[in-house]
């Protein structure tokens, strides 16, 4: 038996934020400790969970002027970032109002606020392809490959040039952890021979901890097929 929207809804509770474009404080929904079932680590190290994925919930969006971003720097914006939104965002835009469970298709609406203000703001590359890369896996829930593999192309270019740009930690993220993730992005849009170099470059990193050797040795494997 399936578990229904209100079934869910018990399981999530509303966090607080401070929107840093307009101030206002503002709730999104989180999901409780305890109330998903991890199922397992996928090759991308996305855990998979039952019987809410909690990476859906991940966009927030500002209820009062509609501002959107990503919960790991949500309330995180520079002065010339808020300049840029003031004077690139269109005139008309107004918040949305979203149901109180975030189905793959509410969750990818949310994504897309928060690439769209990424855009605007002139975000790192790290931060775009982050959002690139939840859209386009969340579109792969739902089987829609050809928006899957657009997304995850957008990623792969974007975490590519962060790669140059950027210094570590990118995005909160270490050298080993980016570089597989660059990998498994390579992958997954068919560029396996730029996968298995950026794969190599990991194994060969001497912060890789025992859980990612481990991930390492099995993506080499499936490269190697």
């Amino acid at each position: 038996m399936g578990t229904n929207d209100n079934d869910l809804a018990e399981s999530l509770y509303d966090k607080t934020y401070t929107c840093p474009f307009c101030k206002s404080k503002i709730k999104s929904k989180e999901i409780r400790k305890g109330k998903t079932v991890f199922v397992e680590l996928d090759l991308g190290l996305r855990g998979k969970y039952e019987p809410i994925m909690p990476d859906y919930y991940f966009a927030i969006v500002c209820s009062e002027c509609g501002y959107a971003g990503v919960a790991k720097n949500f309330e995180k914006l520079s002065a010339i970032q808020i300049k840029n939104i003031k004077e690139k965002i269109h005139p008309n835009y107004k918040p949305k109002v979203f149901p109180p469970v975030y189905d793959a298709n509410v969750a990818i609406e949310r994504y897309k606020l928060a690439l769209y203000f990424a855009e605007i703001k002139s975000a790192d590359f790290s931060e775009k392809a982050y959002i690139a890369q939840k859209i386009g896996l969340i579109y792969g829930d739902i089987g829609n490959i050809e928006e899957e593999q657009k997304f995850l192309k957008y990623a792969y270019s974007w975490d590519s040039d962060a790669y140059i740009e950027e210094d570590f930690p990118i995005f909160g993220i270490e050298e080993p952890q980016f570089l597989y993730n660059l990998a498994y992005l390579a992958y997954r849009i068919d560029k396996k021979d730029e996968a298995k170099r950026h794969i190599s470059k990991v194994m060969t990193n001497r912060d890789i901890s025992a859980t990612l050797k481990e991930k390492v040795e099995d993506f080499m494997e499936i490269l190697k097929e």
